[in-house]
């Protein structure tokens, strides 16, 4: 089946978010009892919650689902060990005592198409990945990390040019990737065109910790690069990223964020690190699965296909907190919003990695390339 992207706009789904439920399970109410009819849906986190990333965004969807829409919810950690997922998705599946069984695409798409093949009457959704082929019951979200990016490039490139503390003016910015995948590359070549928008002569350091969660790893190869010379690093790395943090700390540098606003896992608790996370490149992933729920419950959710969110849907963005506009100055968040509004408006088309040749983005980066 030929893949279609169906793009929705997320704000105006979810002004519908509280509708009641018409699932086939049932949802504790304040009184303990149950009400028949809510929708049911269990998480399964192929890794760990806790680094304020991307599975921690999608767990406060979960929450939300629950609070708002009155779902059962549960959630189950079963780690990176990929001798896990299988029987655990085949166990849920089998036991179908959930209507939606939820989890990261972009980790474990491939073993959970296998087994809703199996088990048609159980649905899946996917977050985090596109889909392809006849897959009538699994619906998948697809996010353009790559137009978030765009802007974290534009507002790193501006960092390093400019008379913040600590920058240089050396024109070096840095990213640290978990590992290489086609979703990593397309947060890379969304940074590095944003960047070249600012300065196309700029250089960008590009590492790989692989593992996304030696948090050891990633705070050495962000070190490695700030020694060069960098200024500001945009690590996606999830749990490992947050090694870089406590190298910006160390060395009186920035960092950029991702998935989620990670900057609100140091608010209150350590003001150092928060303070050198300048903003965070958001896939609002929470946010698409309370839509996709509430969009269930209404019997409208688009099974059998995927849809990609971006910029103009609210599906991805910048995280503007308290450090943002304390840390960043006024002509930068002007450059990130003008940014902001021609992705949004199409004026400008990111290049994505996941739609390109392989050729094109190895281009991209060759071009920055110290």
């Amino acid at each position: 089946m030929k893949k279609r992207i169906l793009t929705v706009l997320l704000a105006g789904a979810m002004a519908i978010s509280m509708l009641a439920g018409c699932g086939s399970g049932s949802a504790e109410t304040t009184d303990g009892t149950t009400a028949e009819g809510a929708l049911s849906a269990v998480f399964v986190v192929t890794g760990q919650l806790g680094d304020k990333s991307f599975n921690d965004s999608a767990n406060a969807g979960i929450t939300k689902m629950a609070e708002t829409l009155g779902c059962t919810t549960k959630v189950i950690e079963i780690g990176r060990d990929q001798t896990k997922w299988q029987p655990t998705f085949e166990d849920l599946a089998e036991e179908g005592a959930y209507d939606l069984i939820i989890t990261n695409g972009s980790n474990a798409g491939e073993l959970v198409l296998s087994i809703a093949d199996m088990y048609p009457e159980q649905k899946f959704v996917l977050f985090d990945m596109e889909m392809e082929g006849d897959h009538p019951n699994v619906y998948a979200i697809s996010y353009e990390q790559n137009e978030a990016s765009y802007l974290a490039g534009v507002l790193a490139a501006m960092v390093t040019e400019s008379d913040m503390e600590f920058a240089n003016a050396d024109k070096k910015i840095g990213f640290v990737g978990g590992d290489e995948h086609p979703i990593i590359t397309d947060f890379l070549v969304g940074y590095i065109e944003g960047a070249k928008s600012v300065d196309p002569d700029i250089k960008v350091y590009v590492s790989y910790i692989g593992s996304w969660d030696d948090t050891a790893k990633g705070k050495e190869m962000a070190i490695a690069q700030y020694n060069q010379g960098v200024d500001i690093i945009f690590p996606a790395a999830e749990q490992a990223g947050l090694g870089c943090v406590e190298a910006a700390v160390e060395m009186g540098k920035y960092i950029i964020g991702v998935d989620s606003d990670q900057a609100m896992l140091f608010d209150g608790v350590s003001e150092e690190k928060a303070n050198a996370i300048l903003t965070s490149v958001l896939k609002e992933v929470g946010n698409s699965l309370v839509r996709a729920a509430s969009m269930e419950m209404e019997g409208t959710l688009p099974w059998g296909t995927f849809e990609s969110l971006g910029l103009a849907e609210n599906g991805v963005g910048l995280a503007d907190n308290t450090y943002y506009q304390a840390n960043v100055p006024d002509d930068i968040k002007a450059a990130v919003e003008a940014a902001r509004e021609e992705v949004s408006s199409g004026a400008v088309t990111v290049t994505s990695a996941l739609h390109a040749d392989d050729a094109t983005s190895q281009a991209i980066i060759d071009s920055v390339a110290p």
